[in-house]
């Protein structure tokens, strides 16, 4: 870790570095730590209303699920009560790797318990369905979800046009299909997410994690 590279903002689990804060000016991939922190302040904070029917989960426990072993899967996912969650969110990335960070690709796999459905969105043409099932098998015996009911469903999803723009459409499709979800939001995915919209929620974003540091700062 750089010596200058400061924490610019601490919110609940998630903590942005100066690294992490750049990434949004892109043209960059969008890492593990801005996922997790717009997903936390999607479930805490905008959609807080619903946050007795949302999960969304970090990138970290994504990870953990796809390596870690049954027993401590247990352990690890008990508190998050996922059995009574109506809409599970996991940002998927095709990270083979159990020791650190990578991956070249993330995708969006989502739990819809009336349907016993398994939504996948990829906005790289299905690129990580593979690894978007197996962490569907290894996730309903802890949703509680029948394996012989679930199904898993390829939805239509907004293209990406570039090599590193993944990380932010699956912000955008997890926040479009909350409202959706939780608030009956009735506009198409494909009609609002666009390349100039994903581009639009990158500056939003950034000027929401310095607001928000500000704030923090004068009332610390």
């Amino acid at each position: 870790m750089a010596e200058d590279d400061e924490i610019v903002l601490s919110f609940n689990e998630s903590l942005l570095r100066k690294s992490d804060v750049d990434l949004l000016g892109g043209p960059c991939w969008i890492n593990d730590n801005l996922i997790g922190f717009c997903f936390e302040y999607f479930e805490r904070e905008q959609f807080n209303h619903s946050a007795d029917r949302l999960a969304l989960l970090c990138p970290s426990t994504v990870q953990f699920i796809k390596f870690a072993a049954s027993e401590d899967l247990v352990l690890a996912l008990e508190p998050l009560n996922l059995p009574t969650k109506e809409f599970v969110f996991l940002p998927v990335n095709d990270n083979s790797c159990t020791s650190r960070a990578g991956g070249s690709h993330w995708s969006l796999l989502v739990f819809v318990r009336s349907k016993e459905e398994f939504q996948h969105y990829d906005s790289g043409a299905s690129n990580n369905s593979v690894v978007a099932k197996a962490l569907m098998d290894r996730l309903q015996p802890f949703l509680q979800a029948s394996k012989r009911r679930s199904k898993f469903v390829e939805m239509d999803c907004p293209r990406q046009r570039n090599g590193y723009d993944c990380g932010m459409y699956v912000i955008c499709v997890a926040e479009h299909l909350c409202r959706q979800l939780c608030e009956c939001y009735n506009v198409s995915l494909m009609d609002v997410i666009t390349e100039a919209s994903v581009q639009q929620k990158r500056q939003q974003i950034l000027k929401m994690i310095f607001d928000m540091a500000d704030q923090s700062h004068r009332f610390s």
